[in-house]
């Protein structure tokens, strides 16, 4: 297992560190360094606990087993810096600057204990993947065993008792999602962190502990996953938001597409520039003028509005239990698809007098209007004129639908 989770997270932490260096371009403070430093510790603990990148490390180094004090050190190290980017995001900096100094005084008192212990316990043999359970039994090793995982279980129950109460009170969302999921990567670290004092206490007592082994790894890896997400959320969250929204926007221009392409056919002037299926670039200029000359095609039907439709609609679609927003859009594209028949064939119909004609006329769109409510009321409208059998009844004359259809009213 180790020979391929613990690359994998090495790359994931190597590339969160990436992401977040660029950040340091727009100018450095204490969280955006904390952040850098928590990943590059990150990265460096599973690039070296990789079997494969430990045993290099014992032939090169001729000590036997030197990666897990590297490792060791630098998950303390994680844990503090952890610690302190949390302690700036929720203090003010004064007092997280205060209450730093006494975190980096305490990281230094036990990094030395680690050196000191590792040293005093003696050599070694190799031990790639089960240097826990092979040296625990050991008393000096058990007492920097102890050491490193209370250094490191202090830290994790620190970010839990920070992150998870100041996401409550984050502003942004995506920061508010990255405390949290940082907690829960603290919290799967704390799992780690007992199973291996269960390792330890286990080891005196003459149990034994190899059994256990197995669960150590993934909450290790699962707990470093989430911190790293969570770090790095609030970098690459907007981002994500932003492409998702750009999908959206572009998924909504393909869905007016039926009735714009209608009405794009009977009056092509209401378009100002070629017309593009699926664009790419441009797409909330693309989208705000689609919806423009959606109105101005519907202006030009105004006197061809098919009013007997759009009530044979609503009474079909009341039937059927539509809801309030489904409903007037079937009864919009009713009246629409009844004007574009009669447009086609030249033929308009009168309004009894000018009240009714502003009824039936739908209202341009201003600069004060809600976009995003518009568009997706206009995608309600298509999306029923292109593929409604309420639409299709109503247009063609019917009160009523044929019962297999009745099931697929919009």
């Amino acid at each position: 297992m180790n020979e391929v989770l613990y690359p994998a997270l090495a790359a994931v932490a190597w590339i969160g560190l990436a992401v977040k260096i660029r950040d340091l371009r727009r100018g450095r403070n204490p969280s955006r360094v904390a952040v850098c430093g928590a990943l590059a510790l990150l990265g460096s603990t599973f690039t070296v606990s990789t079997p494969v990148v430990w045993s290099w490390l014992d032939r090169v180094t001729g000590v036997a087993n030197l990666a897990a004090l590297w490792a060791h050190l630098c998950v303390v190290g994680f844990s503090g810096t952890v610690q302190l980017l949390v302690l700036w995001w929720v203090n003010p900096p004064e007092v997280a600057r205060r209450r730093a100094r006494a975190r980096l005084a305490l990281l230094a008192v036990t990094a030395v204990a680690l050196v000191v212990l590792f040293l005093a316990a003696g050599p070694t043999e190799p031990r790639t993947t089960d240097f826990v359970a092979t040296y625990a039994e050991r008393p000096i090793f058990a007492a920097y065993l102890l050491v490193y995982l209370s250094a490191f279980a202090v830290g994790m129950v620190d970010v839990v008792r920070l992150c998870w109460p100041y996401s409550r009170l984050a502003g942004r969302s995506w920061l508010r999602r990255g405390l949290r999921t940082t907690a829960v990567g603290a919290a799967s670290g704390l799992v780690y962190a007992v199973v291996r004092v269960a390792d330890v206490v286990g080891a005196q007592a003459g149990v034994d502990i190899r059994r256990w082994e197995p669960l150590a790894p993934p909450a290790a890896s699962l707990g470093a996953l989430l911190v790293i997400l969570g770090l790095t959320m609030p970098a690459w969250g907007p981002r994500l938001s932003e492409f998702r929204g750009w999908l959206r926007r572009r998924r909504q221009y393909r869905q007016l597409q039926p009735l714009w392409s209608d009405l794009h056919r009977l009056m092509p002037q209401i378009a100002l520039e070629p017309p593009v299926a699926a664009p790419l670039s441009n797409l909330d200029r693309r989208l705000y003028r689609r919806v423009i000359e959606l109105y101005d095609g519907s202006l030009a039907l105004r006197p061809y509005l098919d009013e007997a439709a759009a009530g044979r609609a609503g009474r079909i679609g009341t039937r059927l239990g539509l809801r309030a927003d489904d409903l007037a859009a079937v009864m919009e594209a009713a009246r629409l698809r009844g004007a574009v028949r009669a447009y086609a064939h030249g033929a308009p119909r009168s309004l009894p007098d000018d009240e009714s004609a502003d009824e039936a006329s739908p209202a341009r769109l201003d600069e004060g209007a809600d976009l995003t409510q518009e568009v997706a009321r206009l995608v309600r409208i298509s999306r029923a004129y292109a593929g409604s059998p309420v639409v299709a009844a109503a247009v063609a004359g019917r009160e009523a639908l044929p019962a297999e259809e009745t099931e697929v009213a919009m």
